[in-house]
């Protein structure tokens, strides 16, 4: 249930009217990460396949829109199956280089869906950084070579006490959390409409 309320906020964001769109499916490669459990081991997530898509609008002089990316695999070691779900708010600068040639940087922020047997919750906040090149066939066409951080905040704990008095008031707010990592490098097209 969680998955598919994910996915559907694809279809609720409000692109503005008559804007340049773009839309980027890709396929690409995701190392697999790092995880430690209770008890203090540290396993490896193996590298597999990742599908992604981007869709976004122009918006000053970048871009704004969304990015979903989903990748299986498994725990090395363990054999334990995992599936990582992102959907990420994303923003990104683009820079020409050339006539055809132009680079981009961004970031982005959303919520990772994982289905994993080391975790009692699915769905985690997560943060990204990404670069890369376009080369430009038409207006309309391009082919987009990207490098993608994507780390989402696993196993974290808030705490927080404030005190009030007559003379002097203030609060201590510690964070323990752990990230686990993933990179990626994607091929797509991307297609502006």
């Amino acid at each position: 249930m969680k998955r598919t309320s994910l996915l559907g906020s694809l279809t609720i964001v409000p692109l503005p009217l008559f804007a340049q769109v773009y839309i980027t499916p890709s396929i690409g490669i995701a190392s697999g990460g790092e995880v430690e459990n209770s008890a203090g081991e540290t396993f490896n997530i193996k590298g597999d396949n990742a599908l992604s898509l981007a869709i976004e609008t122009d918006f000053d002089t970048g871009r704004i829109g969304l990015f979903y990316s989903t990748q299986s695999s498994e725990v090395k070691s363990l054999g334990n199956k995992t599936r990582f779900d992102y959907l990420h708010f994303q923003s990104a600068l683009d820079y020409p280089l050339t006539s055809h040639l132009s680079s981009f940087f961004g970031l982005s922020l959303g919520a990772t869906y994982t289905d994993v047997d080391w975790s009692d919750e699915s769905l985690h906040f997560s943060a990204g950084a990404f670069t890369g090149l376009q080369y430009h066939f038409t207006d309309n066409l391009a082919l987009q070579l990207e490098a993608r951080w994507l780390g989402t905040s696993v196993d974290s704990s808030f705490d927080s006490a404030c005190v009030s008095g007559s003379t002097q008031s203030g609060c201590i707010i510690r964070y323990e959390g752990s990230w686990m990592n993933q990179f990626q490098g994607n091929l797509g097209l991307r297609f502006s409409f």
